[in-house]
């Protein structure tokens, strides 16, 4: 991804894209994109303007939900941002909000998310969070939103369409063996840092890993991935928040469940 001249993209008083930092993170994330086969469905149907889109996650630490990001940018360029919605643990904690900040990732917070599609932006969340991208192996063709409804309330409250976002076999980079919900409860993780799980996975280099272990960055095995982009899904159809999450979630389903009808073995696509 070529950055343009203007190294910058202000919206509002929030976070700037940088364009030389998107540059470099597009070099990285590309040889993850060849890695994992890459292809894309749809994107030329995605409208101009404000837009939610709502993705399913995987992958837990692998960022491969984003890879699209890059061919979305080499065809659209800097002037379609797409701003990322991600756990607040990584700005509190982690303190990389400076980072995030060049990158368009922002706070899932919903004022944030509204501001921007209010100046005509893309944002970028999964509503699943930890729950759908830690669910178990034997669950990788479901999506797990866990009936949360806060994006659907954000699109009703702002008028801008929801854009579905299936990404099937990013869950096949790793393996979740018991997903340790409960566990998340008992030891506070769910209240403390809003997380649902407290996984035991395996993945390379660390092998077996349980608990925070399995939040450490991993090395994914090459599982083609097919990304999908649905038809937009106008809010203003729907009565309530609830019966447009319903809505979303089945279209988002039925497509992950196709998708994954098209592959012969796990990995291998």
């Amino acid at each position: 991804m070529a950055a343009p001249a203007q190294h910058k993209v202000e919206a509002g008083a929030g976070p700037a894209l940088d364009a030389r930092w998107m540059a470099h993170a597009a070099r990285v994330m590309s040889l993850q994109a060849a890695w994992h086969r890459l292809a894309l469905r749809g994107m030329d149907e995605v409208p101009p303007g404000a837009a939610l889109l709502v993705g399913n996650h995987n992958g837990g630490a692998n960022p491969v939900d984003g890879l699209f990001l890059i061919e979305w940018y080499r065809r659209r360029g800097m002037s379609d941002p797409v701003y990322v919605l991600a756990h607040e643990f990584f700005f509190k904690h982690l303190r990389l909000t400076p980072l995030l900040a060049r990158l368009g990732v922002i706070r899932a917070a919903p004022g944030e998310a509204a501001r921007r599609l209010r100046e005509g932006a893309k944002v970028l969340v999964f509503p699943g969070g930890d729950v759908d991208s830690l669910r178990p192996w034997s669950a990788r063709h479901e999506v797990r939103f866990v009936g949360r409804q806060g994006y659907a309330r954000l699109a009703m409250e702002t008028g801008a369409p929801i854009v579905p976002v299936v990404t099937a076999g990013a869950h096949e980079s790793f393996v979740v063996l018991n997903q340790g919900r409960g566990v998340a409860r008992a030891v506070g993780l769910a209240r403390w840092l809003r997380f649902g799980s407290f996984p035991v996975t395996l993945s390379v280099p660390w092998g077996l890993c349980v608990g925070p272990m399995a939040f450490l960055p991993y090395v994914p095995l090459p599982a083609k991935v097919t990304v999908e982009f649905g038809a937009p899904i106008d809010p203003a159809q729907h009565p309530d928040a609830a019966s447009l999450a319903g809505a979303v979630e089945s279209v988002m389903g039925a497509r992950l469940r196709a998708l994954y009808a098209e592959r012969r073995w796990p990995v291998v696509g």
